[in-house]
């Protein structure tokens, strides 16, 4: 399964005292340690979480965390297309959501996972939330260990 980390799904994930902390957790631990679930963020998704971080982390941190999902994400970026694409859209009335469902769409991800489902109606990539996603990794481990 190929999903795209919305940036309040990594939030969530980054702040402990958030209410979607731990099923934001369990979503990335299963990124980083499923062998069937691959994890994506786009790349002005990092620029807004290291800018949103400025307030309760140092710049260290900051960069630490960003360090992380680099390393453990595959990183889609935005260009002249994909800005012209969402920008000349009707539909898409958001340009940050607009680029996130572009990128989703091009790469021909699964899901994108959001708290913002509302956001996401015009997607061509389903969008679910963080709950429909860690039902659908453990489905789809449970398939795959009664495979065997």
């Amino acid at each position: 399964m190929r999903i795209l980390l919305d940036t309040n799904v990594l939030l969530n994930w980054l702040f402990q005292g958030n209410a979607l902390h731990q099923q934001a957790s369990k979503l990335v631990l299963s990124c980083l340690l499923d062998d069937s679930v691959f994890g994506y963020v786009t790349s002005h998704s990092l620029t807004d979480i290291f800018y949103i971080l400025r307030k309760e982390h140092t710049i260290e941190q900051r960069r630490k965390f960003i360090l992380l999902i680099i390393h453990n994400f595959t990183v889609l970026t935005e260009d002249e297309k994909k800005f012209n694409d969402v920008l000349l859209q009707p539909v898409f009335f958001d340009l940050e959501d607009g680029l996130q469902m572009k990128c989703a769409e091009d790469e021909r991800l699964d899901y994108i996972v959001t708290e913002n489902l509302k956001d996401f109606t015009n997607s061509k990539c389903n969008a679910i939330d963080i709950e429909s996603a860690l039902k659908l990794i453990n489905k789809s481990s449970a398939d795959l260990r009664s495979a065997f």
